[in-house]
């Protein structure tokens, strides 16, 4: 997951990578989508969960060079930790 926020002008690029990288995740079998956050409506977030191992066994980018152009046309730009990465409740290791 990353959330980040585009420089002002820059929407329209960035919903026609943003369509690009869902469906080159989603020709790898990979779901990947994105939404305007609704406590800060400049923020746009995306999300990418896919199969623990891709088909036919071999790693590959989910992405060419989407993530490059998102960050290019942002103004803040943050990778996140997936919430599996964090204990969720007490006693959970993660």
């Amino acid at each position: 997951m990353l959330i980040f926020e585009p420089v002002p002008g820059a929407e329209p690029r960035v919903d026609e990578i943003l369509v690009s990288a869902r469906r080159r995740a989603e020709e790898s079998g990979w779901r990947c989508w994105g939404y305007h956050d609704e406590i800060h409506p400049g923020e746009i977030v995306l999300f990418v969960e896919g199969p623990a191992a891709p088909p036919g066994g071999e790693s590959a980018a989910v992405f060419g060079d989407e993530i490059q152009q998102l960050q290019a046309l942002a103004r803040r730009f943050e990778p996140v930790r997936s919430l599996v990465d964090y204990p969720l409740g007490e006693g959970e290791d993660g």
